[in-house]
């Protein structure tokens, strides 16, 4: 359900409000998990002078530019994004190194004026055929779909099910 506040942003002619995509990059091999956002809205003086990010949720989400190619609508069921990420931080590339799992990626959807009410969310993406180099880090990011799955699963047949026969 998209609030008032987001369709205002998004009906208006000229507005003041940004929509900001958040990224959560996680993974059961390692326990560090990084957050990062599309729009710096503060600057973090603890973690230096050019730290800028945000806060949402209680979660700090450090600002590194990235551009998500949206996958297209087909009837092949093939659901798979294309992610790309800045190599700006080198702790992405040390991570996508380290792990031996592909890497879970929720995406979130927040006004600048609300950073707290999260406007949409889509979450176990996984992260797989991570390429980088000096400049950006890169993947596939896709989802299981059920959609094509034979229904039912199972079938009752005579070497399976002896008795029912």
């Amino acid at each position: 359900m998209i609030s008032n506040n987001f369709k205002r942003a998004a009906y208006a002619q000229e507005t003041n409000v940004a929509v900001i995509v958040l990224l959560t990059l996680s993974t059961p091999d390692l326990p560090d998990t990084i957050r990062v956002c599309n729009v710096p809205v503060e600057k973090f003086t603890d973690l230096g002078d050019n730290v800028l990010g945000l806060v949402s949720n209680n979660q700090r989400y450090l600002f590194l530019p990235f551009e998500i190619e949206l996958p297209q609508d087909d009837k092949t069921g093939a659901v798979s994004a294309k992610l790309r990420i800045d190599n700006v931080n080198r702790q992405i590339v040390q991570y996508a190194r380290q792990s031996k799992k592909p890497i879970n990626v929720n995406i979130q959807v927040v006004l600048s004026n609300n950073l707290d009410y999260v406007e949409m969310e889509s979450n176990d993406f996984k992260l797989s055929n991570v390429t980088y180099d000096g400049f950006s880090v890169s993947g596939n990011l896709t989802i299981d779909y059920l959609g094509l799955e034979p229904f039912p699963c199972g079938r009752f047949t005579p070497s399976g099910f002896k008795g029912l026969f």
